[in-house]
């Protein structure tokens, strides 16, 4: 039986470079003065020996892993999958190693947050379902930086990345009402999310308080064949509409493939069609959707600054973040000139 090879550790590589332990430290972490002639001796010792540094052992020592907690769900989604790519990239340009977890199927949040801080992570950015209250209190009592993306904590000592909900739904109203729509309707899915419905409910009161009529069709969820299932209820509702508010994208596409090919209606001379988020498939050329841009990659950037400023001064005020929004016209509604 082979014999299993032992992992080299820092003191054989400052034995073969003939300098302290504490020089190999300095040398490897960046941390400290060191020559850089001994510097390049204990690079050239350590890849000849095949030694790494043991990040992991290092944070549980220093109170610091450099982990960083990323804890998503949905992520076949390109919206939140792009967020979370742009995340991890950020992470590693500040100098961090990102972990994912995947919040879905049995595992509950509370739980996967545990998980997360039995690692020693140096901080955490949740874009799931809203973590309890507790949890966060928690995380405050340990010192670990929480930043929350889009979720509905008002009110809790955390950190903010918030779409402007309010602004959402009225710039919906505003773009449908400049391309000539009158009879409106509007995408409310059953399953309730912090933000959709939000922007969803901010819409119809919009076109309430203009003394316009709005038809809510509720298809189960928010994605491509939820729209069209939204696109059967559309049709079964006998609505009038003239101009339809799709709450994502995902909900716009399959709403527009259903009327379109399924049922035949003509996209923008029957039915004007908005959706939310700008995510890459709405450009396609066989899409052509006017949407509203909800900046995903701006979004992971503020959430990494809120983590790091809170990293660097752990008694700052908590601050909230509002992401970036713009309309974007293409062909799905009348107006595709930008303003």
């Amino acid at each position: 039986m082979t014999e299993k090879k032992k992992k080299p550790t820092s003191f054989d590589v400052a034995k073969l470079a003939n300098v302290h332990r504490s020089a190999v430290s300095r040398a490897l972490s960046g941390k400290g003065r060191v020559s850089e002639e001994t510097r390049e001796r204990v690079m050239k010792a350590a890849q000849e020996l095949g030694y790494r540094v043991n990040y992991l052992a290092r944070g549980l020592h220093d109170q610091n892993s450099g982990l960083v907690g990323l804890v998503a769900s949905r992520l076949d989604t390109p919206y939140r999958a792009l967020q979370v790519k742009v995340a991890a990239r950020e992470l590693l340009a500040q100098g961090y190693c990102p972990i994912l977890i995947v919040a879905e199927g049995d595992m509950t949040l509370p739980g996967l947050i545990d998980r997360l801080l039995n690692y020693n992570v140096a901080g955490m950015i949740v874009t799931s379902d809203s973590p309890p209250a507790e949890i966060i209190d928690e995380c405050k009592r340990l010192a670990v930086p929480v930043v929350l993306v889009n979720r509905d904590l008002r009110g809790t000592e955390a950190d903010r990345v918030q779409l402007d909900i309010q602004a959402s739904g009225q710039l919906a109203f505003e773009m449908l009402y400049e391309a000539g729509g009158r009879r409106f309707a509007v995408l409310e899915p059953k399953e309730q999310t912090y933000t959709v419905t939000g922007r969803a409910r901010v819409f119809a009161d919009c076109c309430r308080a203009a003394g316009l009529p709005v038809t809510v069709i509720s298809p189960q969820r928010q994605n491509y064949p939820d729209g069209l299932e939204a696109a059967e209820l559309f049709q079964d509702s006998g609505s009038e509409a003239d101009a339809v508010f799709c709450t994502t994208d995902l909900l716009a596409l399959g709403f527009l493939d259903g009327l379109r090919v399924r049922q035949g209606c003509r996209i923008p001379e029957d039915l004007q069609i908005l959706g939310y988020d700008d995510i890459e498939q709405a450009g396609w050329l066989g899409n052509d959707l006017s949407t509203i841009r909800q900046d995903a990659g701006a979004a992971a950037v503020l959430a990494v600054e809120l983590m790091q400023a809170r990293i660097e001064d752990i008694d700052r005020p908590f601050e909230v973040a509002t992401i970036p929004i713009a309309p974007v016209w293409r062909g799905t509604t009348r107006k595709k000139d930008a303003p």
